[in-house]
């Protein structure tokens, strides 16, 4: 299968990348401030979590707005290219109902698109760093494997979710729950090793275990200690959330490769 796969990638990659391409141009045109949304967005709504973090939960952090960043910037990019996977096939049954594509490549093309954004949004973090004088180490450099963990995890899941979506009606609805369960569990707008580690469950260190059972908590988590505090990244929880990525996807690749073409007879 991995044979097929590389095959197929190299030769519908570029109908992808076409496609993403032209949705950002899309968004940009149809846009009174064009690109300046892609900064903006990120912006806007680090300030309104960083206003809850601090009025409602009144909670204070050395370098609040660069925490909160860095979470909603990782969770845009994984929750909003799941969630448009699940119903991926459905929205594209017109493309797929008349020409042979493989599925998982409508979901790269969200991808890339969130991709991209998600990269401006680090962008502006790395702004905010160096306004609170977060001075770059060689260990910064951990990012990149941290962030290829990233990506290879949310395809992984996106494929799942578009291959289920297929079938489950209903199964949009429950993602959307199950992810706005996950955010607040993901130490999006707070550091989830500081805020859980003191609370005790089934004997266990809470958040050690949230990072050991959430990859989006573990991965918010990882680029923080990385981007803020210099850290090197944690190598046991990489390779065994890397591993897990590799499983979850070659698993979803396997069910749409056996299934596909009985999608177009489901929707």
């Amino acid at each position: 299968m991995l044979k097929k796969v590389a095959s197929h990638f190299k030769r519908y990659n570029p109908y992808s990348v076409y496609a993403a391409k032209s949705e950002l141009k899309g968004e940009v045109g149809a846009s009174y401030l064009t690109w300046m949304w892609w900064i903006l967005d990120p912006v806007l709504f680090m300030l309104v979590y960083v206003f809850i973090t601090v009025v409602v939960f009144r909670s204070q952090g050395k370098y609040l707005p660069v925490v909160v960043i860095i979470g909603l910037t990782v969770w845009n990019f994984f929750n909003k290219t799941v969630m448009v996977s699940v119903r991926i096939v459905n929205t594209f049954r017109g493309i797929v109902s008349k020409i042979y594509i493989p599925k998982y490549m409508l979901i790269l093309e969200k991808l890339y698109v969130n991709a991209f954004k998600m990269a401006i949004s680090f962008g502006i973090a790395a702004a905010f760093a160096a306004v609170y004088k977060i001075a770059p180490t060689l260990n910064l450099l951990w990012c990149l494997p941290v962030l290829l963990l990233t990506l290879l995890l949310t395809l992984a899941c996106s494929v799942l979710a578009a291959h289920f979506g297929v079938y489950v009606n209903d199964l949009y609805n429950v993602v959307q729950v199950i992810l706005r369960f996950m955010f607040y569990l993901s130490g999006v707008f707070y550091d989830v090793g500081a805020r859980l580690s003191q609370i005790q469950f089934l004997g266990l260190d809470l958040g050690r275990l949230m990072i050991t059972v959430n990859p989006v908590a573990y991965v918010i988590d990882e680029l923080r200690k990385i981007i803020i505090y210099g850290q090197p990244v944690r190598a046991d929880l990489y390779i065994y959330w890397f591993v897990i990525s590799l499983v979850l996807l070659f698993a979803g690749l396997k069910l749409m490769y056996r299934f596909e073409n009985s999608y177009i007879k489901v929707v």
